[in-house]
């Protein structure tokens, strides 16, 4: 599901009349990947917190949540990186060009981690 994502936001991203060199698509495309993956994880961490009952998301501890998704960021954005980089990305190419892929816009693929983002926060303020 990310592979087929990373490849339509490169096609994405070359549809748009601003012409991008190939490295700035793969940055793009690896930062969005990153995102919806860092929103899913938010997702996933608030259900496990709030089903466990721990005090994890304390007000005035609030600085070790904030340290611990920005590590996490870091880290999916260097395995999504290393990941779709070299063979990965020639695999994926070929896969999507004989499903015959196209692109969709870019704000489209973008309000997939926003809305995620926002189902989170209200997660949080639920309980």
């Amino acid at each position: 599901m990310f592979e087929q994502l990373f490849y339509k936001t490169i096609l994405s991203y070359k549809a748009q009349t601003k012409k991008r060199k190939h490295k700035q698509l793969m940055s793009l495309a690896t930062l969005y990947i990153t995102a919806l993956q860092l929103s899913i994880l938010f997702v996933l961490c608030i259900v496990l917190v709030r089903a466990t009952n721990s005090s994890f998301l304390r007000f005035y501890e609030i600085y070790t949540p904030i340290f611990y998704s920005i590590l996490a960021g870091i880290v999916l954005f260097l395995f999504n990186a290393m990941y779709f980089n070299g063979k990965r990305m020639l695999q994926i190419k070929n896969k999507a060009i004989k499903e015959n892929t196209k692109g969709t816009d870019v704000w489209k693929l973008w309000m997939i981690p926003v809305v995620i983002f926002g189902l989170s926060f209200i997660l949080l303020k639920a309980t």
